[in-house]
C-alpha cells in the first residue's frame, strides 16, 4: 500500500476502550456458527499512547514491546518502506487478564501508523462494510477522529487481531453493547473459519447513568496463545440446547432490556448469561489457579445485591454492573471494607458509546 499524502501529521494521541465479554454463544460444531458472543466496552482501565514518527522503531511504557511489534506488523503489512515510529504508551490494562488489552493495543497502534503514514485509503482497499443498519457514518475533524467498522477491520487484519471473537474489533468502532454472530467453520477442526471477521449482529449504546465496577486479581493470568488454542481444541462441542438459551438470554431479554433502560431485568439476563456461557469452560477453567477466589467473588457479589456479575473472557477479571455512580460507589466501599482491595484492582467504569478516538497533535 503506497503513502499517500506524506506531510504534517507527525504526532498523534489514542486512546481505547477495554472489552469486556461474557462468554460464547457456541463453539465446536461445524452446522453452527463458532465464537460468537455477547460483550461490551468500559472506558477504564483502557489503551493510551502516543506516536511520533522516528527514524527507528522503539517505544516505552506498559506493553511497550508489544506496541512496536504491532507498529513493524503493520509497516510490513502496508509496505510503508522505511517508516518508523516511537510509541509511549501512557496507560494500558493488564495483559491476559480478561479486558482485550492485546487487540485494542494492536488496533490503536494500527490506527495510528494508519493516520501517521497511510491517511487516506482508498474505498477498494479495505473490505467492504458489514450490512448493518444502523452503522453511522464516521465525519472526523481536522484534528479528531474516530472509526468506522470497516476501519477497524482493517486494523484487525493487518495485526492479526479477532481470529476468534471479534467484540473488541466492533468495539473499537463506536464502543457499547455487542452481540456478533460467529463464523462458519469447515467440517475439518483443523481448519481456519470461513469468514475473515465475525458479523456484528446488534449494538446498543448503554444508559450513560449506568456503570460497571471492574474488579481484577492481582498476578492472575488468563489462558492466551498456544495453551488457549490447545484448550479449545480439546473442548467438547457446546451443546445446541446451550446455544439456544445463550441466544434467548442474549437477543430476547439482555439487549430489549438495554434498548428500554430497564437495569433490574438487564443485570439479571447478564448475570444468567454469564453462568451459563461460563459451564463448557469449567473442566478447564479448573486448572486455573484463581477460578475459586473468582467463583467466590461473584457469590459475594450476589449476596451484596449485584445479580449483574459475571467473569470476563478466562478472568481473573470481573464485572459488576450498577444502576448509577453512586450505587457504584457503595459497591465499591463495601469491597474495600471486605478487604477485597488487598487483592485485588477495583476501578469504576463508564459504559463506552464512543470507541477509540485518535488527535492530531502536530
Amino acid at each position: 500500500m503506497p503513502i499517500r499524502n506524506e506531510s504534517r501529521r507527525t504526532a498523534v494521541d489514542v486512546r481505547s476502550p477495554a472489552r469486556l465479554h461474557i462468554g460464547m454463544l457456541a463453539f465446536g460444531n461445524p452446522a453452527v456458527r463458532s465464537f460468537g458472543g455477547v460483550g461490551m466496552m468500559v472506558d477504564r482501565p483502557g489503551v493510551h499512547l502516543r506516536m511520533r514518527r522516528s527514524s527507528r522503531f522503539e517505544a516505552r511504557g506498559p506493553l511497550a514491546e508489544r506496541a512496536v511489534e504491532f507498529a513493524r506488523t503493520c509497516a510490513e503489512g502496508w509496505n510503508l518502506g522505511s517508516a518508523a515510529c516511537a510509541v509511549e504508551v501512557l496507560a494500558a490494562p493488564a495483559s491476559h487478564v480478561g479486558l482485550g488489552s492485546g487487540t485494542q493495543m494492536a488496533l490503536a497502534v494500527a490506527a495510528g501508523m494508519h493516520h501517521l503514514f497511510v491517511r487516506e485509503i482508498e474505498e477498494d482497499d479495505l473490505p467492504p462494510p458489514p450490512p448493518h443498519p444502523t452503522q453511522e457514518e464516521v465525519s472526523p475533524t481536522d484534528h479528531e477522529w474516530t472509526f468506522d467498522s470497516r476501519e477497524a477491520q482493517e486494523f484487525a487484519r493487518i495485526t492479526g487481531r479477532g481470529r476468534r471473537s471479534c467484540v473488541g474489533v466492533h468495539g473499537f468502532s463506536r464502543g457499547g453493547l455487542i452481540v456478533e454472530a460467529g463464523r462458519r467453520l469447515p467440517s475439518d477442526a483443523g481448519g481456519e473459519p470461513v469468514a475473515e471477521f465475525s458479523p456484528m449482529v446488534a449494538r446498543v449504546r448503554l444508559p450513560s447513568t449506568w456503570r460497571c465496577v471492574v474488579i481484577v486479581g492481582r498476578d492472575g493470568v488468563g489462558l492466551h496463545g498456544a495453551q488457549e488454542a490447545a484448550e479449545f481444541a480439546g473442548l467438547p462441542p457446546m451443546d445446541t440446547a446451550v446455544s439456544a438459551e445463550l441466544s434467548r438470554l442474549a437477543l430476547l431479554e439482555m439487549l430489549p432490556a438495554a434498548v428500554e433502560g430497564k437495569f433490574a431485568e438487564f443485570a439479571a439476563a447478564l448475570g444468567a448469561y454469564g453462568r451459563l456461557a461460563g459451564r463448557p469452560f469449567a473442566d478447564a477453567a479448573r486448572r486455573l489457579p484463581y477460578t475459586e477466589a473468582t467463583a467466590h467473588l461473584l457469590e459475594l457479589l450476589v449476596e451484596l445485591g449485584v445479580p449483574g456479575c459475571a467473569q470476563s473472557s478466562w478472568g481473573p477479571a470481573v464485572m459488576a454492573c450498577c444502576e448509577s455512580l453512586e450505587a457504584a460507589g457503595t459497591l465499591v466501599e463495601r469491597l474495600e471494607r471486605l478487604q477485597l482491595d488487598d487483592h485485588h484492582e477495583i476501578v469504576i467504569a463508564k459504559f463506552d458509546a464512543q470507541g477509540a478516538t485518535l488527535r492530531v497533535l502536530e
